[in-house]
């Protein structure tokens, strides 16, 4: 997945560089998300997914002054300490999973700008969550693709006509909607379709570079 992102931006950006397109590259710290589902005394899990580093790259487009579009991927890795038990019988167990987050997603932009040297920005997000996550003490894993969603908020200075320096605030929610997430068993990750959302907000920057003319 990673190698067939970046070739895609590259084909994009040797292409077509003489439109008005920018190249970002982001770094963020993303906060603690906890969850929790309780069916009954015999089935239920609880958890928190840790806060850290995530990463990623866009490329944007800018129609005009005023709005443009952006193709991103993000990409983190966190461990999930879960607390879980599933059917009668079965004793509640201790995990610390670890899992993998690859977000692809297409966010519609409002630019805002009163000089040169900075660009407010505001948009809207979607797209999917590809996620993996792994169960060491079994050797057990799981992969789902889901719909997700997002919000973000920031802007850049421009140190040069060509290079900017990006501050972000996002918020990114992969949606159980469409008919559930990963989540977890006795022996490893399973699909269940009780729902939960999860949340992840994150604050960070990032580079951008012109590419156009």
């Amino acid at each position: 997945m990673k190698k067939a992102v970046f070739f895609a931006f590259l084909f994009v950006t040797v292409f077509a560089a003489s439109a008005q397109l920018r190249l970002n590259a982001y770094a963020a710290y993303t906060f603690d998300d906890g969850f929790d589902v309780y069916s009954d005394a015999n089935n239920y899990y609880s958890g928190k997914l840790k806060g850290g580093s995530q990463f990623g790259l866009g490329l944007q487009y800018a129609f005009n002054p005023y709005s443009a579009a952006e193709v991103l991927w993000i990409h983190r890795s966190a461990t999930a300490p879960t607390t879980f038990k599933f059917g009668v019988g079965n004793n509640a167990r201790n995990e610390t999973f670890e899992v993998k987050h690859d977000y692809i997603m297409l966010s519609g932009d409002g630019l805002y700008s009163k000089s040169a040297k900075f660009e407010g920005n505001a948009g809207f997000m979607a797209g999917i969550l590809i996620s993996s996550v792994d169960a060491p003490s079994v050797n057990k894993s799981g992969d789902r693709t889901n719909f997700a969603w997002g919000g973000r908020l920031g802007g850049t200075v421009w140190a040069s006509p060509k290079l900017g320096i990006k501050l972000q605030a996002m918020l990114l929610s992969s949606s159980t909607a469409t008919g559930g997430d990963t989540y977890w068993s006795w022996y490893g990750p399973v699909y269940l379709t009780t729902y939960s959302t999860l949340w992840q907000f994150s604050l960070g920057g990032g580079l951008a570079l012109k590419l156009g003319k």
